[in-house]
């Protein structure tokens, strides 16, 4: 991921939310993802999973409807 925009996390402040160019862009910079990026003991980015932004919202809903999280 090309990180675009970097926050702090409000349920960790060791870990950040990275909004930008997905991985498998390919050269795309239209195709954004989302990532959990947590610290590692010398302050460097793990390695952690991308979402696709466009799939978003499903699984907002999907978490909420099953109980994951409250709207």
């Amino acid at each position: 991921m090309k990180p675009e925009f970097i926050e702090t996390a409000q349920n960790d402040p060791d870990c950040e939310i990275r909004l930008g160019v997905a991985s498998w862009a390919k050269g795309n910079n239209a195709i954004k993802s989302i990532k959990y990026a947590k610290r590692d003991k010398n302050g460097k980015v793990t390695r952690s999973g991308e979402f696709p932004v466009e799939a978003l919202r499903q699984a907002l809903d999907f978490a909420i409807k099953n109980g994951y999280i409250r709207p």
